[in-house]
């Protein structure tokens, strides 16, 4: 991936004894685009053409993203829809159908997605939380031109509720129910076809177990990882893995209590992480909505093999939904960029209506990006979008996403945020010194904008320049 400049905030510095130049300089620049808004569902149930509240990130292929709506569409219960990156052609792929009930009951399709879709070939595949024979939600596919629609499976009583998208390998489908197994959520399998639909692990909401899985899993080898929101022997929800057959359970690491009615909603290791995990190197990072030191959710770290669990970033204090300088109650699996991490958080920020953030993977510097904007005249219609529950797809140097609320017709978008990384420079006696906040960055220049630019050798930051030779022109590209 290439994080460049723009054009004109290439760093151009003349190398000449003697030079002038102002004592610093530093470019940096981010634009924000909503993408598509999606409008208000009316009647009841609340319906409309195109669908609202997408809780969930959306995948890319080519220059079209799709997602899900959790409500509207023809028949309120949500659908599968797809648009170009430039906000045109946007599509209701697929709307699903009437439940037997107003708001809940059964149907032949499935209801209110909350997970985010797998794509592969030509073929999406996804969840649905409810709906489905038994009202408890469905796998299903279709192409993705929307024809070819199929309910893989439908849960059963009581066996089912998919908050989870699916993790696709060869031609089996993973993945988790919130409910379901023992009554507190299971880990299962199917085959793509829709055949051989196995149960791998029943939560029992014990301690040496979990409950009320709601993120994706992660295939590594022949285990799966996930995190689970509630039990282990804190009570605060776990960080688990399982074998591809179901064999080897293990809780890798325990969260404390925190939230929830008689819970306290402080402590050192955050509380119920809700998202599906990112795996760099042996080592995977997550979120949680609640807990560590403020009570608004922590960015985490623990080994594949249950060491060396480290609370990386706990989040500004401030009541949640509320105004704070972070963020509050990340929600969000988080992506790696250029040597950073990044992620969004459900509410507060200096505007109220959440953020997306970025860091190292040590902890350190935690910055905002992105706050998202207050709503017009208190009410639910904002520019930019508000409360993301989804994380960010990363294509070049651009981040996708979605809301749940705010958007220019009030029922959460989808957006677009592209980055450029600052490059600073400081001039002191016979050197200029450049200097960048991203270890996963390199330093390329070049003596004239129509030459090509190469790697400064051995350059990182801050990297000093004798201010003698030729002109030349910097800029950061992203490894």
């Amino acid at each position: 991936m290439k994080i460049l400049l723009p054009r004109n905030a290439v760093l151009a510095a003349s190398l000449f004894a003697g030079m002038c130049l102002l004592g610093s300089w530093s470019a940096v620049a981010q634009t924000y685009r909503e993408v598509y808004s999606f409008s208000v569902p009316m009647g009841f149930p609340p319906t409309n053409a195109d669908g609202a509240v997408p809780y969930s990130t959306v995948i890319l292929s080519g220059n079209v993203l799709y997602g899900t709506t959790y409500q509207g569409g023809s028949n309120g219960a949500g659908g599968v829809f797809s648009v170009h990156i430039d906000g045109t052609h946007f599509t209701n792929l697929h709307s699903f159908g009437a439940l037997s009930g107003i708001v809940y009951g059964f149907n032949s399709d499935g209801a209110q997605p909350y997970a985010p879709l797998v794509l592969s070939s030509n073929v999406l595949y996804g969840t649905a939380s409810g709906g489905g024979a038994s009202g408890y939600g469905t796998i299903f596919r279709m192409n993705t031109d929307g024809t070819g629609f199929t309910n893989l499976h439908s849960f059963t009583d009581g066996l089912g509720a998919p908050r989870a998208g699916l993790t696709l390998s060869s031609n089996v489908l993973y993945g988790t129910t919130f409910f379901g197994g023992a009554g507190y959520g299971s880990v299962f399998r199917i085959n793509i076809d829709g055949r051989a639909f196995t149960n791998l692990h029943s939560f029992t909401a014990l301690s040496n177990d979990a409950d009320s899985p709601e993120g994706g899993l992660l295939l590594i080898s022949n285990r799966l990882y996930g995190t689970a929101g509630g039990g282990g022997n804190l009570n605060g929800g776990v960080v688990f893995s399982v074998s591809t057959v179901g064999t080897g359970y293990t809780n890798l690491c325990n969260f404390l209590l925190a939230k929830g009615q008689g819970q306290p909603s402080t402590n050192s290791t955050g509380g119920q992480p809700y998202a599906t995990l990112l795996l760099l190197g042996n080592t995977l990072y997550g979120t949680t909505l609640y807990g560590g030191t403020n009570g608004n959710g922590v960015v985490f770290a623990v080994n594949t093999d249950g060491t060396g669990f480290t609370n990386l970033h706990t989040f500004a204090a401030g009541a949640t939904g509320a105004t704070n300088s972070e963020g509050a109650s990340p929600e969000c699996q988080l992506v790696f960029s250029g040597g950073l991490l990044y992620g969004t958080t459900l509410s507060s920020g200096v505007n109220g209506f959440g953020t997306i953030f970025e860091m190292n993977t040590n902890g350190s510097g935690f910055h905002v990006v992105y706050p998202f904007q207050p709503a017009y005249n208190g009410g639910f219609v904002n520019q930019g979008g508000a409360n993301p529950a989804a994380g960010l797809l990363v294509a070049g140097n651009t981040f996708y996403g979605t809301t749940t609320a705010g958007g220019q017709i009030a029922q959460g978008n989808v957006y677009a945020l592209t980055l450029s990384v600052s490059l600073g420079a400081q001039l002191s006696p016979g050197s200029l010194v450049l200097s960048w906040p991203n270890s996963g960055l390199s330093l390329q220049a070049t003596p004239a904008l129509n030459v090509a630019f190469t790697n400064v050798p051995g350059a990182t930051s801050p990297y000093t320049n004798p201010t003698t030779g030729l002109q030349q022109f910097f800029r950061l590209v992203g490894q």
